[in-house]
């Protein structure tokens, strides 16, 4: 297992020969999938996971991780429905599977209505910017979601906790027993409620409350900086979850953005012009002990890029492996 901080790209939903050859021109060997465009409409097979896994070998990747199943495996097990333990024997067969193949991390969020914007504003030199404002989820107005969940709420933060400690409960012996971390990050917004649905990852405190639910190896965090620095109190939250959990080897991996404000309204935006410093950042990581990868994540829609965004997830990685540079020679 490499135990040097690195950088991947990420945030893809298939390998193709062109994003793998994207990605070794830009000099990184980790890679890292979302969601990935999977046959199963309930699970993923072994096949087809140790397919993904030797596609990356054969081409001289390492898969670092994969985050994120389709909400339908498991959106019964958020909201406590009926049906959740179906799901939940599914997911720890993914789990297996992984570990069988050699996946070491499957990133989890908790979030039954997913990632939400309210709008697209104009950033740097007019490149385009997500953005959230609360009043205006509130009222509905422009209302840009990834996804939503909306057949059912749950409106009690103590019923998400419960549900969450229910999955965790029955998940992480099978993390455990195939050597597998299980990653979970932010709510992003990080706001209490949003659209009738209670969210639970919004505040520092509780992710501690997370980490002692699960009292396991198996639990860790993937470290959304941009979620964090979203939240109340920005760059300082950011600071506070690497200096906690970083000693305690509780961050598998960590996605490295950034947004302007913060709760209730903020702004996505280019490395190095949010609410944090990125090398203060990086260097917080690095004396932490952190040993796992970063990666680009949400990036602005900069002119004539591709809807997967090239250009701009270039930007992103050559900004970080200029400030892993710079830091490795001030270390010498």
């Amino acid at each position: 297992m490499n135990k040097k901080m690195r950088i991947a790209l990420g945030q893809m939903q298939e390998l193709t020969h062109e994003t793998m050859t994207f990605a070794k021109q830009l000099g990184v060997t980790s890679i890292q999938l979302n969601t990935p465009n999977l046959p199963g409409e309930y699970g993923w097979s072994y096949e087809d996971l140790f397919a993904l896994k030797k596609t990356c070998d054969d081409n001289g990747l390492i898969l670092e991780s994969i985050e994120n199943v389709p909400i339908r495996f498991y959106d019964k097990i958020m909201l406590g429905l009926p049906g959740k333990d179906e799901q939940i024997e599914n997911y720890c067969t993914i789990i297996r599977h992984m570990g069988n193949v050699g996946i070491p991390v499957l990133g989890h969020h908790f979030m039954p209505n997913f990632v939400w914007r309210t709008s697209t504003e104009p950033g740097r030199g007019g490149a385009l910017c997500t953005a959230f404002d609360l009043d205006a989820a509130a009222s509905g107005i422009n209302q840009v979601k990834y996804a939503s969940n909306r057949e059912s709420r749950v409106p009690d933060e103590s019923v998400m906790w419960d549900n969450y400690a229910y999955f965790l409960k029955a998940v992480l012996p099978a993390a455990e027993q195939s050597g597998v971390r299980l990653a979970l990050h932010p709510d992003d917004p990080p706001v209490a409620m949003l659209d009738g649905t209670a969210r639970i990852f919004y505040k520092v405190e509780n992710f501690k409350k997370a980490e002692a639910i699960a009292n396991s190896d198996a639990w860790g965090l993937n470290l959304c900086l941009g979620c964090c620095s979203e939240m109340v109190y920005g760059a300082a939250n950011v600071m506070e979850m690497i200096r906690y959990f970083g000693p305690r080897n509780k961050i598998c991996y960590v996605h490295f953005r950034d947004v302007q404000g913060t709760m209730p309204k903020f702004q996505e935006c280019f490395l190095g012009e949010g609410n944090f410093h990125p090398a203060e950042v990086l260097r917080e990581l690095k004396r932490s002990g952190f040993t796992g990868f970063l990666m680009d994540d949400h990036v602005p829609n900069v002119i004539q890029d591709t809807a997967w965004g090239h250009r701009a997830r270039a930007h992103a990685v050559g900004y970080m492996q200029g400030l892993m540079n710079a830091l490795e020679l001030l270390d010498h």
